[in-house]
């Protein structure tokens, strides 16, 4: 009995590890669709890569326009910087969740055909994305310093927050990715959450601006912000990069979230995979 109970205990990290070695077999093939997925971003585009940073500084001076200049809302110091550390992790977000929701049924005949972990369809597409965004977001750290965004010594905690930013958004990719194969409502349901998601995460505005009410005695302000992963996020892009403050501990309930949907997310796939083919 303790034999069986023992093995039953310590089957999950077997799988968990079993996993990793298949996708570690095939990482020549992870590879080349990360490849792929950038090669057909930019496809038939004669500026290629610079319309990765060139998007938000568009989109930046739109914000600007609007907000600063026309609605004349309270001025936020160093503004199409501080709009900037924001707009760029977001797009990387937009991105990464719709070709990971994608991946999959966009790629059914290659599914048919070819054994391969399934997983290696969302992670190359959210990889893509996030080798993008690292690279969009160097040149941005490039362009920020002569205007007086100084090197302090919290900007060594971005990379670390980059990484719990891509394991988030794989741990979502890949819940959406299966639900996007079985309900093709998937799509435009995740559309309009995302137009919602954007306004409700303080990229272009700040949180002081938001009301603060007391309900039973709970601030509402401090959850709504805490409970959602991006505003999280795009606050400790900000404190690293332009205020020289840490990442605090709003930043632990967004680490749970994060590690929840890798793990809810991957087992979803894997669970379902087998029936993806039959499905497409």
């Amino acid at each position: 009995m303790g034999t069986i109970v023992a093995k039953g205990r310590f089957a999950p990290a077997r799988h968990v590890v079993a996993a990793a070695r298949e996708l570690l077999a095939y990482a020549d093939l992870l590879q080349n669709l990360v490849v792929r997925d950038l090669k057909v971003r930019y496809r038939g585009s004669v500026l290629g890569f610079a319309w990765a940073l060139l998007n938000p500084l568009l989109m930046m001076g739109v914000f600007t326009l609007v907000f600063q200049v026309l609605a004349k809302t309270d001025p936020i110091e160093r503004y199409p910087f501080f709009l900037l550390s924001a707009l760029v992790p977001w797009l990387f977000t937009q991105h990464a969740l719709t070709t990971a929701m994608r991946s999959v049924t966009s790629n059914a005949l290659l599914i048919k055909k070819v054994y391969f972990p399934r997983e290696l369809l969302p992670l190359s597409a959210v990889l893509a994305s996030f080798i993008n965004f690292v690279l969009a977001y160097v040149v941005f750290w490039l362009v920020a310093l002569p205007f007086g965004v100084g090197v302090t010594r919290t900007m060594l905690a971005v990379p670390l927050v980059m990484l719990l930013h891509l394991v988030f958004v794989l741990g979502l990719g890949l819940v959406l990715a299966t639900v996007n194969v079985f309900f093709r409502d998937t799509e435009h349901i995740v559309e309009v959450g995302l137009l919602a998601w954007f306004f409700l995460t303080p990229i272009f505005y700040a949180m002081s601006i938001v009301p603060n009410q007391t309900v039973l005695g709970l601030d509402i302000h401090r959850w709504v912000f805490m409970l959602n992963p991006m505003a999280t996020l795009v606050t400790d892009y900000r404190y690293a990069f332009m205020w020289g403050f840490p990442p605090i501990r709003h930043t632990l309930v967004t680490i749970v979230t994060a590690l929840t949907l890798l793990g809810v997310g991957w087992w979803m796939f894997r669970r379902l995979a087998s029936r993806f083919a039959e499905e497409l």
